[in-house]
């Protein structure tokens, strides 16, 4: 294959992030403020935290 036909293929367009998420809630939501927040899911309670350089951990 030469470089003109590469040239005429169209590049497959990569959907965006966004669009493959069904549900997107911002950190700021559910932080609310706070470094650290616990979520109870069924029976278990989990812990969010904020770390000094910005992630999220989430502990069981």
């Amino acid at each position: 294959m030469n470089t003109s036909d590469q040239d005429q293929k169209a590049p497959t367009p990569t959907p965006e992030p966004a669009t493959l998420l069904k549900r997107t809630i911002q950190s700021e939501e559910i932080m609310a403020g706070e470094k650290e927040v616990w979520i109870q899911h069924g029976d278990a309670v989990y812990r969010l935290c904020e770390t000094k350089s910005g992630k999220l951990i989430l502990q069981k």
